[in-house]
């Protein structure tokens, strides 16, 4: 199963390395990490527990499209 994606993206001559994982069922969450020469430039953690929670929400609002 993967769990995560790990893409280089360039912008204005420079190579960043983005990288997004789902922390999973224990801990629902969504974190993506942006890396510059080994250095974390940016970090930003999404939380899906309360969509997991409840499912048949999620599926109207992806029905009406959110």
């Amino acid at each position: 199963m993967i769990t995560g994606f790990n893409t280089d993206v360039k912008f204005r001559g420079l190579v960043y390395h983005v990288q997004t994982e789902d922390k999973g069922k224990v801990n629902p969450l969504i974190e993506t990490l942006i890396y510059k020469g080994g250095e974390i430039l940016a970090s930003r953690r999404l939380p899906y527990a309360e969509l997991v929670k409840d499912k048949d929400r999620l599926i109207r609002g992806y029905s009406r499209g959110m």
